[in-house]
């Protein structure tokens, strides 16, 4: 039998580490039957074999996203989507204009995308700025990082329980509404999803679509796809209706790629619950394409809100006691993951600041002394935004997996970490390099949140931002930091570097290396095409590298030209 196609004259980068470059590539079904050169390709080449001369573009394999978040971007399909700025009468100028555009009748709940978090400092925003610019329905702006809102009056009052406490009914945690110094409620909370503000729909009588549909999630999905995501992984899954859209996608042949869900654990006391919700999900809605095996947990906040754990007591603490704190004990965490390795349940945590970075650490080690030889899951700690020198040895030495989100690396949260890290331990962050020239295995991810930074699921933009250490379209004080490039400055990675970390760590991670992350004989013929030498580029002009497109992707075997509604970030 003919193999199906041959293809010729490439540059084809195979993250082989036994042939790094190769030029040409059969196809036979889904499947590579053949990576090497000319000669040996066209052997394998029968009467009805298609010939596809690359004429010398370049090839790299399909990539894989370690973390993102189709559902939750998804659901952001109504929000209102203000310009970004730092200033803060800007801002109220920006959301007033947003109002009249979006009236009542339009947006009965008027949530609007996004704030800096420093535009408001330490104190936080205050319903009662709000309240002047919209007070005809309830309003929640959102912080730009995700991990905090301000409500104004109105919504901030369907919010509260009888005895005038605000309430959420959050799936991900409990969120923590700010006072004043009078002791009262300013709109501000911290960790708050808003599929917890049931108080406010209830009573408004409305609420937006929760659950995906083509209309709100089709632009995400052809993005991933036209940008070469062969594979992704959901940082939770958002219920069992939401994981079916992704099987009936599946089903209908229309997913397009490899999608690995996640068990949300909320509390260490509902481990059991997430264990089987995984487990059911898995027998559900597992396919060729999909699966569920791991289970999802929150050990801390973010360093912008001072809600995380720190090895030092923060800068702005005059006590010089407050290293902030976890949302479990490295006790609570050993057990946790003693019981998942019997069920053979990966782990995936958010992981912040260094002092949970090392809880972490003490827990896989412990646990990994209990479990013996019969040690068998993957831990992920994701994010990682800072790790104390002492700890960066031990991602190699224990076999710890971090995912780190590309386009983070320029400053994308600002400096809002400042107030409680302090400048010279903010100067450290984000920095992975070392981490991987001791050998640990760090992978890259979009952690897209809402459709304001979808287009940052680009992989070729979070290649760039990690290249540079400047973000483009967020930039860092130019004046303070030259160049806006993001302390350290030995921090860029290289384009190797990135691509290892997209394609053959996430795919170990993942547990999918047996099928992609390199181009060899037998894997699948998963690969993204470039007119561009994509690695000249990278070396000549880092800084424009997220202007390159794929010319088009190979995803098991078949050519595909997407172009989708959503447009990336010039």
């Amino acid at each position: 039998m003919a193999i199906d196609k041959i293809l010729i004259n490439g540059k084809i980068y195979t993250e082989n580490p036994d042939m790094p470059w190769a030029e040409a590539m059969a196809v036979d079904g889904k499947k590579l039957a053949f990576v090497g050169d000319n000669d040996g390709a066209k052997a394998l080449a029968g009467a009805d074999t298609e010939v596809i001369d690359l004429a010398g573009k370049t090839v790299i394999p399909g990539l894989l996203d370690g973390h993102t978040h189709p559902a939750t971007v998804s659901k952001t399909y109504w929000c209102v989507r203000g310009p970004l700025t730092m200033d803060k009468e800007q801002l109220f100028k920006n959301i007033e204009e947003c109002a009249k555009k979006y009236p009542k009748e339009d947006r009965p709940y008027f949530y609007y995308e996004s704030y800096f978090t420093e535009t408001f400092g330490e104190e936080g925003p205050n319903r009662k700025d709000f309240d002047k610019i919209i007070s005809d329905r309830p309003a929640r702006i959102q912080d730009f990082g995700d991990h905090a809102c301000c409500y104004n009056t109105v919504a901030l009052e369907m919010l509260m329980d009888e005895n005038g406490v605000p309430h959420s009914d959050s799936p991900i945690g409990e969120p923590e509404f700010k006072k004043d110094e009078n002791g009262e409620y300013t709109g501000w909370c911290l960790e708050s999803v808003y599929e917890g503000d049931n108080g406010i729909f209830e009573a408004i009588g409305w609420r937006p679509e929760s659950i995906m549909n083509d209309n709100m999630s089709k632009p995400l999905f052809d993005y991933f796809r036209q940008y070469g995501i062969m594979a992704m992984m959901d940082g939770f899954t958002e219920g069992d209706e939401n994981f079916r859209y992704i099987y009936d996608l599946d089903q209908k042949g229309e997913l397009g790629m490899y999608y690995e869900g996640s068990s949300i654990l909320s509390d260490v006391k509902d481990l059991e619950e997430s264990i089987a919700t995984a487990k059911r999900w898995q027998k559900e809605f597992g396919t060729d394409h999909i699966k569920c095996d791991v289970v999802k947990f929150f050990i801390d906040g973010t360093n912008e809100m001072g809600d995380c754990l720190s090895t030092e007591p923060f800068h702005n603490d005059p006590t010089g006691t407050n290293c902030g704190e976890a949302y479990a004990t490295m006790e609570e965490m050993r057990d946790v993951m003693v019981r998942l390795n019997e069920e053979k349940l990966d782990f995936h945590v958010h992981t912040i600041c260094d002092g949970a970075f090392r809880l972490m650490c003490d827990a896989v080690e412990e646990a990994q002394k209990i479990c013996g030889d019969d040690w068998c899951i993957k831990v992920t700690l994701a994010h990682c935004e800072i790790i104390h020198p002492d700890d960066i040895k031990r991602v190699r030495e224990l076999g710890i997996y971090i995912d780190y989100s590309t386009h983070w690396a320029g400053g994308y949260f600002g400096e809002g970490a400042i107030p409680f890290l302090g400048q010279e331990r903010w100067n450290t962050m984000h920095d992975f390099h070392k981490v991987i020239e001791d050998g640990g295995k760090v992978g890259f991810s979009s952690d897209v949140f809402s459709y304001q930074e979808a287009s940052r699921a680009n992989p070729m933009v979070g290649m760039q931002v990690a290249m540079t250490r400047v973000d483009p379209w967020v930039p860092i004080d130019p004046v303070k930091y030259p160049g806006s490039v993001r302390p350290p400055a030995d921090g860029k990675l290289s384009v190797e570097q990135l691509i290892h970390g997209y394609t053959m760590i996430n795919a170990e991670r993942m547990r999918w290396d047996d099928i992609m992350g390199s181009l060899e004989e037998g894997k699948l013929a998963n690969f993204v095409v470039f007119n561009e030498d994509i690695f000249k580029a990278a070396h000549e002009h880092p800084e424009d590298f997220s202007d390159i497109d794929p010319v088009c992707t190979y995803f098991e075997g078949e050519e595909r030209h997407i172009v989708s509604a959503l447009k990336k970030e010039r």
